[in-house]
């Protein structure tokens, strides 16, 4: 799964692609593999849909075929789907259970980027069925880990360095959001705000190419129409931003009883010593009983979102869905399922939202919008809420309903949402799942030492130069141009360093002076074990210009400079 004659190397513009004689500067490849990712994102979000569709036709065919049974007919057929979604995940690939963002963004964090290659069809035959079968979960979870895993191996058949991995990553996270939900900008947001954590202009311009090549393909294939039809709502009065932040807090409220439910049920679940398989079933079967009475929270939901924008949800069905909704989705994921909670939350705002606003149209009537309004605004909100990512959740929103005019109440919603959010969790939906498995992912993402990263993480981008003690100065000058210093070796061994200031001086004296003249002993040498924190206290000496990395043996593997390290604190890569 490699290309043997691609290597990347350090150069003044991040790393280069050696392939043979050629050299490729780093924005070219990223440019020409954000398309490429973006390419594999929105086919395959087409795939997957696609799938998804299939297994809904099966579901179907089962249940008829069950339908002599009644009730029970489609609590067997959603129990057979959990069965075989739950063990497909199980057996080949564990990390396709449930959301599907934490573990790309564990393995963006913890791996470099790297996520195995099966992910692509485990995922996406564990989630179709999920989903098809009727399972309570989203389509935005899987989507991301697909896309995100076609950006991951893409990266490493180039054998590229952690950095490069990770900024594929999150082109195909964006990919694949853009794709499937027609939100190309939500999508660059998503991968921004939630995968990498910041907006870098250098990763966000190729997350850019890669989220509008995923969009062409998808809107050329699935249709250029909005996900919902949501137009005409407006801000009828200054005074309605009031209830919009009540609207907001409001919804925090509800996200952390959500995000607290699902976790308290993946906890019952571990608990319940069972074949996965059965636990799935078991699982499934409970989210069927339930559908038998509210077959709108069976699947993704979007039906019943748009039924609410088009005004068709009364308040008590609304409210009564606001409740069951998330405890179908806790019940799915816990059971084994694998589906994301991006649509369940939306679900769950769209329903609570309109609730909501049914009660203050029936308060203020001649200056508040109408019900569907505020359940639009609860859609972002809850997400908002939930995952601590108020930018993502008004601009994808905003580009599943193309509506513009709502976009004031959207951002007080979203805001209030977010900051309550975050103080009631303490965390959000994403982090918390990966804080369970002992992973801090505020320190991870931004490491504020360099203590648990190693000289082995850059091993394979650091410079392997080195010199004779035998070179003349002329020479070696021409070698080392752009750096600060060059290792000294004989025999293979490191004999100390020469500063690109100290050959500057020769040239000017004596072109032909050898480098054994100019060669400063080193008083400390790296090996690949130590971590990054040695290298930083020891480049905290302003006359130490270069640190020599050896082997156990003594033998030289190359050198680490000040820009390696400062890479490093800025990437969060290690070994």
């Amino acid at each position: 799964m490699t290309i043997p004659s691609a290597v990347f190397a350090r150069s003044s513009r991040g790393y280069d692609l050696q392939l043979g004689t050629l050299r490729i500067p780093q924005s070219t490849y990223l440019l020409v593999a954000a398309l490429v990712v973006g390419v594999g994102g929105g086919f395959g979000a087409v795939a997957f849909r696609a799938l998804i569709a299939l297994a809904t036709t099966l579901a179907g065919d089962l249940t008829r075929l069950l339908a002599p049974l009644g009730p029970f007919a489609l609590i067997l057929s959603v129990g057979v789907g959990g069965a075989i979604a739950a063990f497909v995940a199980a057996r080949f690939a564990p990390e396709a259970r449930g959301h599907g963002v934490p573990e790309v963004m564990a393995a963006v964090a913890l791996r470099g980027g790297v996520i195995r290659p099966r992910i692509i069809v485990i995922k996406a035959l564990a989630s179709a069925v999920t989903i098809g079968f009727g399972g309570a979960a989203g389509r935005e979870g899987p989507i991301v880990q697909i896309g995100s895993t076609i950006g991951s191996v893409l990266g490493q058949l180039a054998r590229a360095p952690a950095p490069i991995v990770r900024t594929l990553v999150a082109c195909g996270a964006a990919a694949g959001i853009s794709a499937t939900f027609n939100a190309p900008i939500g999508g660059v947001f998503f991968a921004s705000e939630v995968i990498l954590g910041d907006f870098a202009p250098r990763s966000f311009a190729v997350i850019v190419v890669a989220s509008v090549t995923s969009a062409v393909i998808g809107r050329t294939m699935l249709g250029d129409r909005p996900s919902f039809d949501a137009s005409g709502f407006v801000l009828v009065s200054p005074r309605e931003l009031v209830l919009y932040a009540i609207l907001g807090a409001l919804c925090a409220v509800w996200a952390t009883g959500f995000v607290k439910l699902l976790y308290a049920c993946e906890d019952g679940a571990d608990r319940i010593k069972l074949p996965a398989t059965l636990k799935g079933f078991a699982g499934f079967a409970v989210v069927g009983a339930i559908g038998v009475f509210l077959p709108q929270i069976l699947g993704v939901g979007y039906g019943a979102m748009q039924h609410v924008l088009d005004g068709h949800v009364d308040i008590g069905r609304a409210a009564l869905l606001a409740v069951a909704k998330p405890v179908a989705t806790s019940l799915t994921l816990a059971a084994g399922g694998s589906g994301g909670v991006f649509a369940p939350s939306l679900y769950t705002g769209a329903m609570l939202g309109d609730a909501f606003g049914r009660v203050a149209h029936l308060l203020f009537p001649t200056w508040t919008a109408t019900a569907a309004a505020y359940g639009l605004v609860g859609m972002a909100a809850v997400f908002a809420a939930a995952a601590e990512a108020p930018i993502t959740a008004i601009m994808i929103v905003f580009e599943m309903s193309d509506d513009y005019t709502i976009i004031l109440p959207l951002m007080i919603a979203t805001v209030v949402a977010s900051i309550l959010g975050r103080r009631l969790l303490r965390s959000t939906v994403y982090e918390m799942k990966l804080q369970r498995r002992g992973i801090d992912w505020e320190r991870v993402r931004r490491p504020h030492a360099l203590a648990e990263q190693t000289v082995a993480g850059i091993l394979n981008t650091i410079d392997r130069d080195a010199v004779a003690g035998t070179d003349e100065a002329g020479a070696v000058a021409a070698r080392i141009a752009g750096r600060d210093g060059v290792a000294v070796t004989s025999d293979g061994a490191v004999t100390g360093t020469v500063s690109a200031a100290s050959l500057a001086s020769a040239l000017a004296r004596d072109p032909h002076a050898t480098i054994a003249t100019l060669t400063i002993p080193v008083d400390a040498v790296l090996q690949p074990s130590d971590s990054l924190s040695r290298a930083a206290d020891l480049f905290a000496d302003p006359a130490v210009i270069a640190i020599p990395i050896v082997d156990t043996a003594g033998a030289y593997l190359g050198t680490i400079h000040r820009s390696d390290v400062l890479d490093a604190y800025r990437s969060g890569r290690g070994g």
